[in-house]
């Protein structure tokens, strides 16, 4: 019997401290099973001829909203590459309404304020072009959206009147009492509720979608956060379903690590009471049967539960310890908002740490940050679990005081670096010049000793690796203006984090992130070296074939 495959002629950087360089890799069955020439080539059926490529592990991006990249591509592209001024983000809604089925509701996404001269769109602007269908944009950050009449209309607000929004959102009024079209973090359930849900074979159609889009991308491994809410991050209650239905139809081409909305967890059986100590002791919350993070397989697996703490740091709605640089078209005195009340969200996050979960906590402010440090603090100290590698998702904002708490307390924060170059100069208007230093700190999180990850959180910014791992090294924004360049770090760090830390941030380093006897065969060959190229010219590289299990699932290679 002959050995499935191998890889011949590359420069693997294997991130295996044991053999951190190879030239040939052996694979069965989906595994590494050699390197260089522990096997001879005369037992591997198939031999290809990588043409002297550089060869890293597959891209892992630890914060991925996958299947909105899938729906991404099916709804106006509103994004500042594609409408950079709010004329061309009107005519782009304009023929997608035009080309609509009539009466039906039509959505675009990827605007961004700060590149329409600081306005939102509004109501009134959207029902111009919207030829009587009802319409919902979102924001690049999916923290906000703006609705037109119709749309207020078909969620049950006739005029825009009488709209009030939950705890943990904004609607913004004019002097009428009319919404002006922008609802904000809670809020925006007042219309996305009335808009249909997709299937569970929608669903898996946006998984394919956007599997067959990040492949192309060198990205083998993906988490996806937030599923199962659609009031907060999914599309709906059947998200996990429609994954399944994916895998089912051979559509999942990527790894997929799914985390369920923390609201979809519910009581186990117990209920708060006091303890011994006379502390309150917090009853467990979990999936039916008690399934918990690390339920599945290699393919598909339920990773951590993930909850929103607060907003989005250029939409300003980020819980800050200080006010938001004031600008004309933003109100005095903001630092944003907590999405929960802070005893609600300590419930929610001690109940599922009690019930053995990983919990990823979205944190962007450096208040809300405060909030969620104290309550996995807590957590620890009532129930301790050892290496829970709990995550605090973006930590957009971070003092040195909490960086040194995020490493004592043994959690992983989970940076974007391609925020910088498309957010970063947004972020900067935002923060002012002394706090803008505290963004994006990834340097300070690695000196801390902190295995950090690499993610894109796309669609909001775009999924390309390359492109992510060039604003890490050259932290730059779109304008060009550095961006706190005391935290650069180098493409090896960059590429770590990439590989071995996203799959650490999973408790998935087992079997993934390093191309060694035994760990899974996912890798990719690229266009340039990237340890040699300048700086400047990350960038420019480009992925030339893909590889998930031995497989070529992307590119053309020799064999």
């Amino acid at each position: 019997m002959l050995l499935d495959a191998l890889y011949t002629n590359g420069s693997f950087y294997t991130q295996d401290i044991r053999r951190p360089r190879a030239h040939k890799v052996g694979v069965h069955c989906g595994r590494i099973i050699s390197l260089d020439d522990d096997l001879p080539a005369s037992l591997f059926r198939d031999v290809f001829d990588l043409g002297g490529a550089a060869v890293v592990p597959g891209f892992n991006d630890a914060h991925c909203h996958l299947s909105y990249v899938g729906q991404a591509l099916v709804q106006a592209d509103l994004r500042p590459a594609a409408c950079g001024t709010m004329d061309e983000l009107l005519a782009a809604v304009d023929r997608a309404c035009l080309a609509a089925p009539e009466g039906a509701w039509v959505q675009g996404a990827g605007y961004d304020q700060n590149h329409l001269g600081n306005q939102h769109p509004t109501a009134e602007q959207v029902d111009a072009v919207s030829h009587g269908h009802p319409v919902w944009l979102m924001h690049n950050s999916r923290h906000m959206g703006v609705a037109n009449t119709a749309a207020f209309e078909r969620a049950g607000y006739p005029g825009r009147r009488n709209v009030t929004a939950p705890d943990g959102g904004a609607a913004p009024a004019d002097a009428d009492g009319r919404a002006v079209g922008l609802l904000q973090e809670t809020a925006r359930a007042l219309v996305m509720d009335a808009i249909p849900g997709p299937g569970v074979e929608e669903v898996a159609e946006m998984v394919g979608a956007g599997s067959a889009a990040l492949l192309e991308l060198g990205v083998t491994s993906i988490t996806e956060p937030g599923l199962g809410a659609p009031q907060h991050i999914g599309h709906s209650l059947s998200d996990i379903a429609g994954y399944q239905a994916a895998r089912d139809a051979g559509k999942l081409g990527v790894r997929a690590t799914v985390m369920p909305y923390l609201t979809t967890l519910h009581g186990l059986g117990d209920a708060d009471h006091e303890g011994q100590s006379g502390t309150l002791a917090v009853a467990r919350m979990g999936l039916d049967l008690g399934m918990r993070s690390g339920f599945g397989d290699e393919w598909l697996r339920l990773g951590p539960a993930k909850i929103l703490s607060d907003g989005s740091l250029i939409g300003r709605s980020a819980f800050m310890c200080c006010d938001y640089q004031h600008e004309a078209a933003e109100p005095e005195g903001n630092r944003g908002l907590l999405q929960f009340p802070a005893q609600e969200l300590r419930r929610r996050v001690i109940g599922a740490h009690r019930a053995g979960w990983q919990v990823a906590t979205h944190a962007i402010g450096d208040a809300a940050l405060d909030v969620v440090l104290d309550i996995f603090e807590e957590a620890q100290k009532l129930y301790p679990r050892p290496d829970a590698r709990h995550r605090v998702e973006h930590v957009n904002v971070a003092g040195d005081d909490q960086i040194k708490r995020l490493a004592s307390l043994g959690l992983i924060p989970v940076p974007q670096g391609r925020f910088i170059s498309e957010l970063g100069d947004g972020a900067a208007r935002a923060l002012g010049p002394e706090r803008t230093r505290l963004a994006y700190r990834v340097k300070s999180l690695l000196d801390a000793g902190i295995e950090i990850p690499a993610s894109t959180d796309a669609p909001v910014v775009s999924g390309d690796p390359l492109l992510n791992i060039h604003d890490l090294v050259n932290r730059r924004t779109s304008s060009g203006a550095d961006f706190g360049p005391e935290e650069r770090i180098s493409v090896a760090q960059a590429v770590r984090a990439y590989t071995v830390g996203s799959a650490h941030a999973v408790h998935e380093d087992h079997y993934k992130g390093s191309l060694a006897p035994g760990m899974l065969a996912d890798f990719v060959a690229l266009s340039e070296d990237i340890y040699d190229v300048p700086a400047d010219a990350l960038r420019d590289v480009r992925v030339v074939a893909t590889v998930v299990g031995g497989q070529l699932v992307h590119g053309n290679l020799q064999g």
